[in-house]
């Protein structure tokens, strides 16, 4: 049985600075830091939001992986990036690129100011590791909207998936598509996500 506070599902418990892995009270497992994440409900500092499954990168039968995604957005406008007239070259719309798509985009020659870094200077949960999800990633957080919860399904949301030195991926959840738009478009939101 899950173990919830004020109707949160509680993935972490501290006592005196220590991070326990089970609370056992008489004998009998109440509460186990392992328990399997389930899509929709708090985990990992923010919401469980896409269980891999055979055939993902990165899947393993014995041990879930997946994606979590924050619960609010990072930004309600935000350019993709404040470079945008220059390729960089390398990023990958697929399922599990979109941490090293977020670091070189944040790389580039000039680069201030973006999505991706808004995504990566995010510390939901105190976790370091969030950041801006490829096309793909955001692909599978859609076929669980309505179970995450947290997401306008009538949004359109950045990608880390460059198209050409002007333009990227982004992705509506209205319709469930990607689409091509300019980086210095002001609509698309920015969301982070963070891999587990």
């Amino acid at each position: 049985m899950p173990l919830t506070f004020n109707g949160t599902t509680v993935t972490a418990v501290t006592f005196n600075g220590t991070v326990l892995s089970a609370i056992v009270c008489n004998g009998t497992t109440v509460w186990s830091a392992s328990a399997a994440p389930v899509v929709g409900a708090a985990y990992g500092g923010g919401i469980c939001a896409y269980l891999k499954v055979s055939g993902d990168p990165g899947y393993s039968a014995s041990t879930p992986h997946g994606l979590i995604v924050a619960t609010a957005d990072q930004a309600a406008v935000a350019y993709w990036s404040n470079v945008t007239n220059v390729a960089v070259t390398g990023t990958s719309a697929n399922l599990g690129t979109g941490s090293a798509n977020t670091t070189k985009i944040i790389a580039q020659a000039g680069h201030t100011a973006s999505a991706a870094k808004n995504c990566r200077d995010y510390n939901g949960g105190s976790f370091s590791d969030w950041y801006l999800p490829s096309e793909t990633e955001l692909e599978k957080l859609c076929l669980n909207c309505t179970a995450i919860g947290v997401l306008d399904p009538e949004g359109f949301y950045w990608t880390s998936t460059e198209a050409d030195a002007s333009d990227v991926s982004i992705y509506s959840f209205y319709d469930g598509a990607a689409y091509q738009d300019v980086k210095n478009s002001d609509y698309p939101v920015v969301r982070a996500v963070r891999s587990f």
